[in-house]
């Protein structure tokens, strides 16, 4: 499987021109040697050239992936001197991920390394292997099961930390873990913001309420939102949650090898801006799932990226109405040769709880 990965990748740097890349990244050097690295502020670094590896590690993060030279080194005052001894003379890519302060050394000290941003880990990891795919529908069938008992426990007064933390002990006693950090939990005006820091706010009747969380099980990730309301729903949460729903079936039903990213995105958008809420949906559709809760592809404006079976991404619609609340619906996707295939499937017609 590592063997395969690496051939992909040097496929991709044939493409791009390059002698080899710098991948600093602990989830694509995950990838690529199934080990994972954490070298907090330090840099660890795996260097692909066309025909070897080498690793470069911080003494107290050791990797040492099979078939790859690995250097030690123990103070970070020495970090560009070992990976400068590592590179090549020649087209270099380095991942987007490596720091300024390490890059910017790097470049002084070996004119000779020519260095561009590369995305050939990237591109490789966009195309998902059925193993891959096996894991991610198990990440959210875990997930969907969270959701649904969840949910049910929703109460009058219950603040969104304390609704959050419902989700965490689930996910704890489905063996998964605790999610890292507060999953993102909004009620009432919070759910207007698309990226709601949840807080102290209680949930009272006629509030609406949605919860959007990934995790990382078996490690890929899960990525799921799913919006309710309390005790009651009002006409326009109504129309705004039928909107936003036949905007994410309309976003699935764009799904197909050799459909545009950005179809996907157009084909939502139509939905909201006929209902009238063009100018309330802020962000993109799409992010790409796997190792990361967000990796490539991503849904840029401007770029035409076509649609390949094994690509996995989310379709998440929203509507936000600044200060009164907002709707956002979030399914998992895999381009399949047919069309398209969901991961998440958790119910998701309008519920009001209580």
């Amino acid at each position: 499987m590592i063997m395969d990965r690496l051939a992909r990748v040097r496929e991709r740097m044939r493409a791009h021109g390059l002698e080899q890349v710098i991948v600093t990244q602990p989830q694509s050097i995950y990838y690529l040697t199934g080990l994972w690295c954490n070298p907090m502020e330090r840099l660890d670094a795996l260097i692909i050239t066309k025909e070897r590896c080498r690793m470069l590690c911080y003494v107290l993060a050791v990797i040492e992936p099979e078939g790859c030279e690995v250097t030690v080194y123990a103070d970070t005052g020495v970090t560009i001197d070992r990976l400068s001894d590592l590179l090549e003379s020649g087209e270099t890519g380095v991942d987007g991920d490596i720091p300024g302060r390490f890059l910017l050394p790097l470049m002084r000290r070996r004119p000779d390394v020519r260095l561009q941003i590369s995305s050939c880990v990237e591109e490789a990891r966009m195309i998902k292997t059925p193993g891959e795919i096996e894991l991610l529908r198990h990440a959210s069938a875990v997930t969907d099961d969270v959701f649904i008992r969840a949910f049910p426990q929703l109460r009058p007064g219950m603040n969104e930390l304390e609704f959050g933390a419902v989700f965490s002990d689930l996910f704890l006693e489905s063996g998964a873990g605790r999610i890292a950090g507060d999953p993102m939990v909004s009620f009432g005006p919070g759910t207007a913001e698309p990226h709601h820091d949840p807080g102290a706010y209680r949930i009272a009747h006629g509030d609406t309420a949605w919860v959007d969380i990934g995790k990382r099980i078996g490690g890929y990730h899960s990525d799921m939102t799913r919006c309710v309301f309390l005790g009651a729903c009002s006409d326009e949460q109504r129309r705004v949650y039928e909107t936003v729903l036949e905007a994410n079936l309309a976003g699935i039903a764009a799904v197909k090898p050799g459909a545009l990213l950005s179809d996907v995105h157009a084909a939502a958008c139509r939905v909201i801006d006929r209902a009238g809420y063009g100018a309330y949906f802020p962000h993109r559709t799409s992010h790409g799932i796997g190792i990361d809760c967000h990796e490539a592809p991503f849904d840029v404006v401007g770029e035409r990226l076509t649609l390949e079976e094994g690509m996995c991404f989310s379709v998440e619609p929203g509507v936000y109405l600044p200060g009164r609340f907002g709707v956002r619906i979030e399914d998992l996707v895999v381009v399949t040769a047919q069309g398209c295939s969901l991961l998440t499937h958790a119910p998701k017609e309008l519920t009001i709880i209580g």
